[in-house]
């Protein structure tokens, strides 16, 4: 039945993505997209190496069916290393049938969806805690994400399930480097959308604080050395650039703060 909806559909679809109804569950078909130019990834292998951050390397999207296969394979490996991650109800060269990670009762949303949602601290610790407790589950079982940001991550009534997996950083990175990078895209995916939100950054402070506490060491002392090399980047003028230099801004201030009080334990 999957598989031949797979064919039948596919040809029709226009986007990369897209959710069906397909015997009562909703699923999703995601087609193979093109690959990012080369000088996409410039400005960020730049900074890496002016910073020194073997970490904010870019890992590039192979595009194609060569993304398509990665995310199978990255999937599969994934789930039997006992990580939540879609499941796989069809697959050809050129797509991938995905279930849904929600339910009729409760679908799934985002981290960053249900974050902005909550009102309470108590709320906001919850989420904060589930997703930085099933990031470090995943580097507990020495593995790693793809792109750690909050908008890939799902929560359900069952916890989290991680998503997008059409590149794998290690074949650019060593695994520590891989899981700092997860921390970085965690980071950075919060803190900037969570800007305008005091309440909201002041829980995130305190839950990261705890959340790299209880890392790995090799993973918690890399990603120190890192705070101090990003903190050049504050001789920018990024408040100056709109919306997104402000956003920035904001992320490079909060990581002073996470290193000044990481560093005090």
């Amino acid at each position: 039945m999957y598989d031949m909806f797979l064919f039948d559909t596919l040809p029709q679809q226009q986007s990369n993505m897209a959710s069906y109804e397909l015997a009562g569950r909703k699923v999703w078909l995601k087609k193979a997209a093109k690959r990012n130019s080369r000088l996409a990834y410039l400005p960020l292998t730049l900074m890496a190496r002016w910073l020194n951050i073997e970490a904010l390397k870019p890992v590039p999207n192979l595009g194609g069916q060569e993304s398509v296969a990665l995310e199978a394979s990255r999937i599969k490996a994934l789930s039997a290393a006992g990580i939540a991650v879609p499941t796989i109800l069809a697959e050809t060269p050129d797509a991938l049938l995905l279930a849904d990670a929600g339910s009729e009762d409760e679908p799934a949303a985002t981290l960053l969806e249900k974050l902005t949602q909550a009102q309470t601290p108590g709320d906001i610790d919850q989420l904060l805690n589930l997703g930085i407790s099933a990031l470090n589950d995943v580097h507990e079982r020495s593995c790693y994400l793809s792109e750690a940001f909050a908008r890939n991550i799902l929560v359900n009534k069952d916890g989290v399930v991680f998503i997008d997996f059409e590149t794998n950083p290690g074949q650019v990175h060593e695994l520590t480097d891989c899981m700092v990078r997860d921390w970085h895209c965690f980071i950075f995916s919060l803190y900037g959308k969570l800007s305008k939100r005091p309440l909201h950054r002041e829980r995130l402070t305190a839950a990261l604080m705890d959340g790299l506490q209880a890392t790995r060491d090799d993973v918690r002392e890399r990603f120190l050395a890192t705070l101090p090399r990003l903190q050049r980047l504050q001789k920018i003028p990024f408040q100056r650039f709109g919306s997104d230099g402000k956003k920035i801004a904001h992320t490079l201030h909060a990581l002073a703060l996470l290193n000044q009080h990481l560093r005090s334990k």
